[in-house]
């Protein structure tokens, strides 16, 4: 069976934060989902734990599954001042002209912004492609 995730998706000023972890990989905030808690709880928890933000709204988006995980994507809005905290070495913002930043991500993090996109229409997810 694979292990559950709430994976965030959460806009500030028209970009979709992302995190680092600390081997370099760029991932939408998130991680497990406790027993005891709901997949909209274990979101508000991720993203606060890992980018300081208190979630103000969350709305269940869609399942994604990754070769590990089973992604249960959420979309926040959220307030604060974005931070990297607990398990996030660094924070970034996805714009669609960094190429370089894309390329950093795991697969599921552009397979998830990919899908987001498409559903919103409100960005351009190009970079998103593999390289080469």
């Amino acid at each position: 069976m694979k292990r559950q995730r709430a994976t965030v998706i959460v806009e500030i000023d028209g970009r979709i934060l992302l995190v680092e972890n600390r081997g370099g990989l760029i991932l939408l905030p998130g991680g497990g989902i406790n027993p005891e808690e709901s997949r909209l709880q274990a979101a508000a928890r991720e993203l606060t734990e890992e980018t300081c933000l208190l979630a103000d709204s969350l709305q269940f988006l869609f399942t994604h599954e990754s070769a590990t995980n089973c992604h249960n994507v959420v979309w926040a809005t959220a307030s604060g001042q974005p931070i990297a905290c607990d398990d996030a070495a660094a924070l970034h913002f996805f714009d669609r002209d960094d190429a370089r930043l894309a390329a950093r991500m795991s697969a599921a993090t552009r397979q998830i912004l990919e899908r987001y996109c498409g559903v919103r229409k409100q960005c351009d997810c190009r970079s998103l492609s593999s390289p080469g």
